[in-house]
């Protein structure tokens, strides 16, 4: 963990949850600078890949190269247009980051944008990474209609809780930030698509309005990927503005 200890950033929240036994634990949102191969990075390969309703449907984490190709592929993200990532810890008064309780992240976008443009460069080998960036772009098809009056907006990139530590009001808090960083940065909205139930209520919770409902019979078809009828519902592309 030492490349954590010496993380100091912006603190966008601190908050209180309740935990199974009874004790109370102290959290806290903080920005976090991310960097290829860091421990956001390592998080979200082994927590958000393999529990995304679509990273999972594409079976990613079932094919090693297909989960390096991941990783290049968060490289690219990297470098193409800017990552705004936050991460939830335990609250210990500072800013050390001892352990990663979740991760929200964010890409600064631009209405002209495309996912084509950002990752025509990769030559992808694995059918999984192939199936991902297809479903990506049939949800890109979704998105476009309703962002044309947003010049700038931030596109969710993934949102994640650490398993153990589900229920204690962390995604609420994320969805939260999400728009406190919209307004210290003069965007004026921020979206993303959610499949989980969780994030969808917890977006709800904020006043968040919906784009798009997509039901899951429909993105099955349109994406070819078959989803856990027991784990999602439908897909939501929802959004909130500084407004």
């Amino acid at each position: 963990m030492s490349d954590m200890n010496e993380c100091t950033s912006k603190i966008w929240s601190r908050f209180e949850a309740k935990k199974q036994d009874g004790s109370v634990i102290k959290l806290r949102i903080q920005s976090w600078q991310l960097q290829s191969k860091d421990d956001v990075y390592e998080f979200i390969l082994k927590h958000f890949v393999s529990g995304e309703a679509i990273h999972k449907a594409a079976g990613i984490t079932r094919n090693p190269e297909a989960l390096k190709e991941y990783g290049e592929l968060l490289d690219l993200h990297f470098k193409v247009a800017p990552l705004c990532a936050e991460v939830c810890c335990v609250d210990n008064d500072g800013t050390t980051v001892d352990q990663i309780l979740g991760v929200s992240m964010t890409q600064l976008m631009t209405n002209t944008q495309k996912l084509e443009d950002i990752t025509k460069e990769l030559d992808l080998k694995t059918a999984e990474i192939q199936q991902l960036l297809h479903a990506a772009k049939v949800l890109e098809g979704y998105l476009q209609p309703h962002i044309s009056s947003y010049n700038t907006f931030y596109f969710g990139r993934g949102l994640i809780v650490h398993p153990e530590y589900r229920k204690l009001g962390i995604a609420n808090e994320f969805i939260k930030v999400r728009k406190l960083v919209c307004i210290a940065n003069n965007v004026p909205m921020t979206c993303a698509g959610m499949s989980a139930v969780g994030s969808q209520k917890a977006a709800e919770k904020n006043n968040w309005k919906t784009f798009v409902d997509i039901p899951i019979d429909e993105l099955e078809k349109n994406t070819g990927l078959v989803f856990e009828k027991d784990s999602i519902l439908n897909h939501n592309i929802m959004y909130t503005t500084t407004e």
